[in-house]
């Protein structure tokens, strides 16, 4: 008993010898440490840059006139082409049927600034041909439209104050009736030549090139319009199986503005002259639409040699993102800052915007403008440095950027759906120059920061 008891005890005392030995391994693991770090005292330089135009790329339309003292006088006006229908109803009706035709520009409630009461007033021309492509919004109509043709003038206003029926819908609109003839030619035009209406393009080149709307009169408010249409009111009268005289009606929109054919609003600016002496004094400033964008210059050389000193084989570069403060600019009718922010390389800008891009981090990113913290923060710059580091030597364009006021336009994709659950994101659909209404705010570069985030790893 007393040897297999001293057996045991030696085979113990081997286990804890072997247990006190350490494995070279385990050493080298315990000896490595991963670090964080974080760099944000990067410099950022800039100064505005003035628009005289920008490519509106969108189907919205501001009409009117307005003066801020502390913005500046805007005027807009819109030339568009419309998409036609592929099919009128020709079994029921003909060109004889048409009753009226009425150009209907639906506005959202709240979509105007200035006063809703006073009335503003607009002239509709039909266009004599083809709108230019691309088209901006320094356009001159002049030569597209005959003056001497006016089909409508209307005066119109935003207010609801007398009109219980109005505040109750969810839509408001300006109707502007246009001549019956305009209306039995479209439809005439249909019944003999239907290959015209294939397409919008067809449409616009052997029937109706579109029309022009001018901002007649009046000064005071601007009004967003989100859908226009020319809509047709047809109506039959006819004999039925009784032998009486009965009538069937309908209303078309036939003729509708889309992203598939050309609008764009026509403006004419003049700057505040404290919002000019701000600019002169070298204040940053986002001012839309077509006022100022705002060229920057990113520390990327210093960003690149900072991880270069440091970095080792198992570095790794974990963000960047740029966040910007912003100060409002006082002014008598609430024209605050532009929604979004788009960060994009000088030399691709054009690029971006005549090509219908989205920002891919790399070359172009884009930023909410946060009320809360009145700031745009352009996060997800980690593809852009990861780039620069691929780069033997960087060039000034690939430091040089823009900042430029911008509407980002979402749609809903499904992401996952079963018996019992679905889930479903919002996507960027499009990013376009912001058009949508005044807006200025000041960017304050001198307090902007970088943030970059890498790990390093390192032994002790």
């Amino acid at each position: 008993m007393s040897k297999l008891i001293t057996i045991i005890f030696a085979v113990l005392a081997i286990l804890i010898c072997a247990c006190d030995e350490t494995s070279p391994v385990g050493g080298s693991l315990a000896e490595d440490q991963l670090v964080i770090r974080v760099d944000s005292d990067f410099v950022i330089e800039g100064r505005s840059v003035a628009l005289s135009a920008v490519r509106s790329s969108t189907v919205s339309q501001l009409l009117g006139a307005i003066e801020i003292p502390e913005y500046g006088t805007l005027r807009s006006s819109v030339v568009t082409q419309f998409l036609c229908a592929t099919a009128l109803d020709t079994a029921n009706y003909s060109a004889e049927n048409v009753d009226s035709l009425v150009l209907v520009m639906q506005y959202n409630p709240g979509s105007f600034m200035g006063d809703s009461v006073v009335p503003m007033g607009l002239n509709v021309y039909p266009l004599t041909r083809e709108l230019p492509s691309p088209i901006y919004s320094n356009f001159d109509p002049e030569g597209f439209y005959d003056s001497s043709r006016k089909l409508a003038t209307c005066v119109y206003n935003t207010s609801t104050a007398e009109s219980d029926s109005l505040r109750k819908l969810s839509t408001r609109a300006i109707r502007t009736q246009l001549p019956r003839e305009l209306g039995t030619y479209l439809f005439r035009t249909f019944e003999e030549h239907p290959e015209y209406y294939a397409n919008g393009s067809e449409f616009t080149r052997n029937v109706f090139p579109g029309l022009y709307i001018e901002s007649a009169f009046g000064s005071g408010r601007m009004t967003l319009v989100q859908k226009t249409t020319m809509r047709m009111y047809l109506r039959k009268i006819f004999t039925n199986d009784e032998g009486k005289l009965d009538t069937i009606n309908s209303q078309q929109d036939y003729y509708m503005v889309t992203p598939e054919v050309l609008t764009n609003n026509n403006f004419e600016y003049s700057i505040a002259p404290d919002l000019q002496h701000r600019v002169d004094a070298g204040q940053t400033l986002l001012v839309a639409p077509c006022g100022y964008e705002v060229e920057v210059t990113l520390p990327t050389r210093e960003i690149v040699r900072r991880f270069r000193d440091k970095a080792d084989a198992l570095s790794v570069i974990n963000s960047l993102s740029l966040s910007i403060p912003t100060d409002s600019i006082e002014n008598s009718l609430g024209v605050g800052a532009p929604p979004y922010a788009l960060l994009v390389r000088k030399d691709k800008r054009d690029e971006f915007f005549n090509n219908y891009s989205l920002t891919d981090n790399i070359n172009s990113f884009y930023a909410t403008y946060s009320a809360t913290d009145k700031s745009y923060n352009f996060g997800s710059m980690r593809a852009y440095i990861t780039n620069m580091l691929q780069k033997e030597e960087i060039t000034d364009e690939d430091c040089t950027f823009v900042i430029v006021p911008v509407t980002v336009n979402f749609e809903t994709s499904a992401n996952s759906s079963s018996y019992y659950y679905s889930s479903s994101s919002m996507l960027v659909s499009s990013i376009v120059p912001y058009v949508m209404s005044p807006a200025m705010v000041v960017l304050k570069l001198d307090e902007a920061k970088i943030k970059f985030t890498y790990s390093l790893q390192s032994q002790k």
